[in-house]
């Protein structure tokens, strides 16, 4: 008889040695740890092998796709568990979520499948709460063989889940590996977004946009997309009162619509492009 697991935890790593032993600390109640890396050069992954996971390999095409890699994950790992948690290096479960989790994956004829859960989003030191708009959702727990991503670089749970959520947040150190790696990141996920953009403005269509989670907002950004970094910064800082949360949380709401700016000047390239205009 093969064993079944409880639960196993997935950690999708890329140079991630300053993050990840504090991240497996947290998992050691999981009954299987598997990081998937995409290939790290900074000991990574013999640092993972090292404190006991279960260490695969898989570098897929760019532009990098956290949904296709989930995905990759639950297909090709080896999974033996009910459920399976993602959790991202960075981040930290902390034990009382560990004990809803536990309680959660061992509840007999439940209605849900997946499983949603808040962030605590720590920049600097500082939980921003107010900023970030706690509790902010996202696709963590799910049934395996039952449910799977979708939605390319902000991934989501693929239609047909039936979705609970866990009201204990985890901790995540957003800005853990400083503002170079920020930066890449964001570069990577602008270039992302600006192509969405402009291939609805150019079809109208809203399937462009590649996601059904949040769409409607998606869709107002993308028709008003020349001033996404004014809209960006009024939200976080004025109406979700991030004001109150100090300088933190206002170089936080720059870097923000920062990242819109680079969306918009993407956006207006790649059009220059199309239209055969110098950059």
């Amino acid at each position: 008889m093969v064993e079944l697991f409880i639960t196993s935890a997935i950690i999708l790593t890329k140079n991630e040695v300053c993050n990840l032993k504090r991240c497996m600390e947290s998992l050691q109640w999981c009954d299987e740890v598997i990081v998937l890396d995409s290939g790290s050069t900074d000991g990574t992954i013999q640092l993972a092998e090292s404190l006991g996971a279960k260490v695969f390999t898989h570098i897929p095409s760019l532009p990098f796709k956290i949904s296709e890699q989930r995905n990759w994950a639950l297909q090709n790992c080896n999974l033996k568990s009910e459920w399976v948690l993602f959790i991202d290096a960075d981040e930290v479960i902390p034990s009382n979520l560990v004990t809803e989790i536990q309680r959660v994956c061992s509840t007999r004829n439940q209605q849900y499948n997946a499983y949603e859960l808040p962030a605590r989003y720590l920049f600097w030191g500082k939980w921003l709460k107010l900023t970030q708009g706690y509790p902010n959702w996202h696709s963590r727990l799910l049934k395996l063989g039952e449910v799977t991503f979708t939605g390319g670089v902000w991934e989501h749970l693929a239609s047909g889940a039936k979705v609970g959520r866990i009201n204990i947040p985890y901790d995540h150190y957003a800005n853990s590996k400083g503002f170079g790696d920020w930066l890449e990141r964001h570069d990577r996920y602008s270039s992302w977004d600006a192509q969405k953009v402009v291939e609805f403005l150019e079809t109208g269509k809203a399937s462009a946009l590649g996601t059904e989670r949040k769409l409607k907002l998606r869709l107002l950004a993308a028709k008003l997309w020349f001033i996404r970094p004014i809209i960006r910064f009024i939200q976080m800082y004025f109406l979700r009162l991030g004001f109150l949360e100090g300088i933190t949380a206002l170089i936080f709401c720059l870097l923000y619509a920062m990242y819109e700016f680079m969306i918009v000047v993407k956006i207006i390239e790649l059009r220059r492009k199309k239209s055969g205009l110098a950059l």
